[in-house]
């Protein structure tokens, strides 16, 4: 009997091991091209695609010139370069239009996007075109003309991470100085007077993954590049949540790309977080919390209630912030009542929260962190709270009353469950609902006998 068992298992072994790692039969084309990309009187035109597969194929061009039947043209290897495969287009007589793609046929068939040009027609320049604005929260791309000519978009087609996602028709012009925005497929019903037919792309689009997307001319050659292959480096940066970026990748009035709110359809604002990881990308190194601005820290809201208790500090600055060996004191406390560690980093324009040692029971999410304090905290007494650097300079100051000059507060008057709160965050201090971790109201009440 075990015998038999053995051989059972065995033979799924063999079967899981056969299947592991099966040759995949498909065939991809990409990087379909052609040359001369201004086509003159009688000019051959040879188009060449770069195409992979697992598995033996034939690759053929076909072409349609005018109202003449469609050709079919065997593609031959390019010895010289890996994959490149190519064949030639007779020379044709001026204003002729042909369309010409390309399919590979393997164990299984693929059939390239197709193409087209006329013989005689204008060269355009598209060297003026720009990707501006990539937004993978709103959903959009921008295109941006610089030169001195309007660019009529026809042929001229976008890849995201190496697939096709649009291609420009004759009814998309960009304008000189001008834009034009294309929205995701998932974004329609958002933008209903949007023309779906010609300013669609059909694809996602990610704030918070590594992207390439890319502008090409009808001909096949690149105009623009973004190539996002090390987001994590502006998460470690700029304390991007999960590297989510907080608006668009914008390009500044420099031509680098950087971090900035959006504006689709409009002049870019500049922004200050250069965006970092691009393949080919100017990534400067950007300042680090090594040589932190402590100004930037302040205290943001007090709350002393029954149950509450807590702290909070902003971070004002574009940096996340490491707060060891930052410290507080409390009233005329000799001694302070938190002192910073390594663990302790505000986010850029973000928050911690520091508890009471009083209510850590209502917290045991945080047992074992640095995010208590060692004293209580009253929302209807006299109270000082002072936040301190490494070097023992004063950085911020809260103050209730005075009881240098015998200013005692009315102890029957509670103001739970309102916050000692800066409205809006670094703003003036009102009484204002709390908000413990997040953005504080923009406006409050006056503080009671403050």
């Amino acid at each position: 009997m075990k015998k038999i068992l053995f051989a059972a298992l065995a033979l799924i072994v063999m079967m899981v091991s056969c299947v592991k790692d099966p040759q995949y039969p498909g065939v991809t084309i990409s990087d379909l091209s052609y040359n001369p990309t201004a086509v003159q009187d009688m000019d051959e035109v040879t188009v060449t695609a770069t195409i992979t597969s697992f598995d033996a194929f034939t690759a053929k061009l076909f072409y349609v010139a005018g109202d003449a039947k469609e050709v079919e043209l065997p593609m031959t290897a390019n010895l010289a370069e890996k994959d490149v495969y190519a064949a030639v287009i007779p020379g044709q007589p001026d204003g002729t239009t042909v369309k010409f793609y390309v399919v590979a046929e393997g164990s299984l068939v693929t059939t390239s996007p197709s193409k087209e040009y006329t013989v005689g027609a204008v060269a355009i320049d598209y060297s003026g075109l720009r990707l501006n604005e990539l937004n993978g929260n709103d959903k959009f791309i921008e295109i941006f003309n610089a030169g001195n000519d309007p660019v009529n978009m026809k042929g001229v087609y976008i890849e995201k991470d190496g697939g096709q996602n649009w291609v420009g028709s004759s009814a998309v012009t960009v304008e000189a100085g001008g834009y034009i925005v294309l929205w995701g497929e998932d974004k329609v019903l958002d933008h209903l007077d949007i023309d779906t037919a010609n300013y669609i792309f059909h694809s996602g689009l990610s704030a918070k993954k590594n992207v390439r997307i890319q502008i090409f001319t009808p001909a096949g050659e690149s105009i623009d590049d973004f190539n996002l292959t090390n987001i994590d480096l502006n998460g470690e940066a700029y304390g991007y949540e999960g590297n989510q970026a907080p608006a668009s990748y914008s390009r500044n009035a420099d031509g680098n790309w950087y971090y900035a709110d959006a504006t689709p359809g409009a002049a870019n604002v500049d922004g200050e977080n250069i965006v970092l990881g691009l393949e080919g990308g100017v990534t400067p190194e950007p300042p680090t919390p090594e040589e932190p601005d402590y100004t930037n820290l302040i205290l943001n809201e007090l709350n002393g209630s029954k149950g509450k208790k807590f702290i909070e500090i902003y971070n004002k600055g574009d940096l996340p912030l490491s707060m060891e060996g930052m410290y507080i004191e409390k009233d005329d406390k000799v001694d302070p009542i938190w002192v910073g560690d390594a663990t302790n980093v505000v986010p850029a324009h973000g928050y911690i929260v520091l508890y009471s040692a009083d209510v850590a029971a209502d917290h045991p999410e945080l047992e074992g962190t640095n995010l208590f304090f060692g004293s209580g905290l009253s929302s209807k007494k006299t109270v000082r709270i002072e936040l301190f650097m490494p070097d023992q300079t004063s950085r911020d100051l809260f103050t209730r009353g005075d009881p240098s000059v015998g200013w005692n507060l009315d102890l029957t008057t509670d103001v739970s469950p309102m916050s000692f709160a800066r409205t809006p965050d670094g703003g003036d201090w009102m009484l204002a609902l709390d908000t413990p971790g997040a953005a504080n109201p923009d406006s409050g009440e006056p503080i009671p006998q403050e």
